[in-house]
């Protein structure tokens, strides 16, 4: 069968194979900022730049880690919330003008923006917060309890509920289109799932679980979060929870 006949995914893989007589190819795309950042947002809280280190054995995480749904009533600490937030897009290097973090991402681009959907966590109220890189603060840009939304718009996910905090990622497309055009899109869930794949070792590490989404309604994450479904997108969840 023909990727014509096949649906569109067999057509975007399909048309976006790199091939010697095309790869010289053109297509203008702007180049959206490095950072994303909300100078309006409700409250800002700074992070700990350092995190909390709890000793753990790297080859034993990966044994340990599992998908966990069920999750304790108590809410993370804020150091542990910073901790997940450094292992999953902290700045390990300063580079010219790019800052290098602990998951790859190609070109250095990281077209990936993280927020918090938070329901437990001590020192910040529920709401949904952007992660904002280069300062490593929390920027709130929602307030209110954000449960029912988010288990609604996850398919009826109940655990997306119960967790302590939902990781939801998101991809700025011409942070990377600009450069890597059509294919660009391919790399941006390869970064989401080097970030998520961080923060499910770094809760293992920390006696947290955590279970990473992909089923959602898409646009109706995105008109949680506030983004607009076309130059930014939603890619990941991921819920956290003490066990």
């Amino acid at each position: 069968m023909s990727p014509e006949k096949e649906g569109i995914g067999r057509r975007y893989l399909a048309e976006t194979r790199y091939r010697r007589d095309s790869l010289g190819e053109k297509v203008s795309y702007p180049r959206a900022p490095l950072y994303k950042e909300y100078p309006g947002a409700v409250r800002r809280v700074a992070l700990s730049p350092e995190p909390t280190w709890r000793p753990a054995d790297l080859w034993d995480c990966l044994r340990r880690r599992r998908s966990q749904r069920q999750y304790q009533a108590r809410p993370l600490r804020l150091e542990e919330l910073a901790t997940l937030l450094w292992a999953t897009q902290g700045v390990t290097l300063k580079s010219r003008n790019y800052l290098l973090r602990t998951a790859p991402s190609a070109g250095a681009l990281y077209p990936v923006e993280t927020y918090v959907a938070v329901h437990r966590v001590e020192g910040l109220e529920p709401g949904i917060w952007h992660f904002e890189i280069p300062d490593f603060e929390l920027a709130l840009i929602r307030e209110g309890d954000a449960r029912k939304a988010l288990t609604d718009a996850g398919l009826f996910q109940s655990f997306l509920g119960t967790a302590a905090a939902v990781f939801i990622w998101t991809a700025v497309l011409n942070r990377a289109r600009w450069k890597y055009r059509e294919r660009a899109i391919r790399y941006l869930f390869l970064d989401a799932g080097h970030i998520c794949q961080n923060l499910m070792l770094a809760a293992t590490a920390l006696g947290l679980g955590s279970c990473p989404v992909g089923a959602f309604f898409d646009g109706e994450v995105e008109e949680f979060l506030g983004v607009d479904g076309l130059e930014e997108v939603a890619l990941y969840l991921a819920s956290v929870g003490g066990l």
